[in-house]
């Protein structure tokens, strides 16, 4: 069978370190005196926000979030458990160092946050680098995982910490961090730290719903990374959820049925495939896909007709003739 439709996404957001950039810097989770940024960087989406304030709540602030104090270099796990806990699963800060901590970096990648969270069937989504969505996911109940360098880029110390509120009024972040269970931190100079780590944020969220600032190619690359793993019914679900937020997008569909199909729904698979194909026409690889879950109903000719409408699209194809000589057979 050739390829479905979902190309990997994962990892390629300008968001993400590299491991090689990562290996050569210390990931040090302790509480470090933030100096020098005055000088060093500038605040300008603090500027703008404070100058046009969003139609949001003046103060947020979800005290419900769990809180671990950190053991050191260990604030990636204890700040990603809380999180998990908070959505309803119960997992210990130790649970997620054997997951994500790297002895020889004292310190937990992103890469290996991501990843763990998955472990989770839960679905982490990066957001856009924007302060505003940040305060729009608080006001919607998300906390939000970010990285932080607390100290200068040319020697940089590199901090996991939550979210969990804001204060328009104040003009201070929410957070919990390291071995503090609530502290705040200015607008300003929240900016300032967050932009010394390329600005990466994370929103974990159950497989029914969709983070409240993310749009479709940004879940759906989440979604594609939990399938990729092997999470095959959280990640029908959560391109359940995508359709029904994104009617329009084949991208959806087409996962429903990719997913749908390797669980042995072939009926849910062609459904999802036809809605694709309603959405675009001319995407060979979707009549590809329904060309086997056809195949899989026993409907031969029916298959044969959706392979050959794949190959008038995209003649030249190789994986699209290997199709055509697997299904013949």
């Amino acid at each position: 069978m050739t390829s479905f439709l979902n190309d990997d996404l994962d990892g390629q957001g300008p968001n993400t370190f590299s491991m090689t950039k990562l290996r050569v810097r210390r990931l040090a989770c302790t509480w470090f005196l933030l100096f020098a940024l005055g000088a060093c960087a500038s605040s300008p989406q603090t500027r703008l926000l404070l100058d046009h304030l969003p139609d949001l709540p003046a103060v947020t602030e979800l005290s419900d979030v769990p809180f671990f104090p950190q053991q050191e270099y260990h604030c990636g796990p204890a700040a990603l458990a809380a999180i998990i806990n908070y959505r309803g699963i119960t997992v210990e800060p130790d649970d997620i160092a054997r997951l994500v901590y790297v002895p020889e970096l004292q310190g937990s990648l992103q890469v290996e946050i991501v990843a763990a969270t998955r472990q989770f069937d839960l679905l982490p989504v990066e957001l856009d680098g924007q302060i505003e969505s940040l305060l729009h996911e608080l006001a919607a109940g998300n906390p939000v995982f970010v990285l932080q360098n607390l100290a200068i880029e040319a020697y940089p110390l590199w901090h996991y910490e939550i979210l969990i509120g804001y204060d328009l009024e104040q003009g201070h972040m929410i957070l919990r961090s390291g071995t503090n269970r609530r502290i705040t931190r200015s607008f300003a100079l929240f900016e300032k730290t967050w932009q010394r780590a390329d600005h990466w944020a994370l929103v974990v969220v159950g497989t029914d719903s969709i983070p409240a600032t993310v749009g479709v190619d940004a879940y759906l690359a989440a979604v594609i990374g939990i399938e990729q793993v092997g999470r095959l019914a959280s990640a029908r679900e959560a391109y359940a959820t995508a359709v029904q937020r994104w009617p329009d997008s084949s991208l959806a569909h087409s996962g429903f049925g990719n997913t749908s199909y390797a669980l042995g729904d072939y009926a849910g698979a062609e459904s999802a495939y036809r809605a694709g194909l309603v959405i675009d026409p001319e995407k060979a690889e979707l009549w590809n896909n329904l060309a086997y879950a056809l195949a899989q109903l026993g409907r031969r000719e029916a298959s044969l007709d959706a392979i050959e409408n794949a190959l008038k699209l995209d003649p030249g194809n190789a994986g699209l003739q290997d199709s055509r000589r697997e299904l013949s057979d």
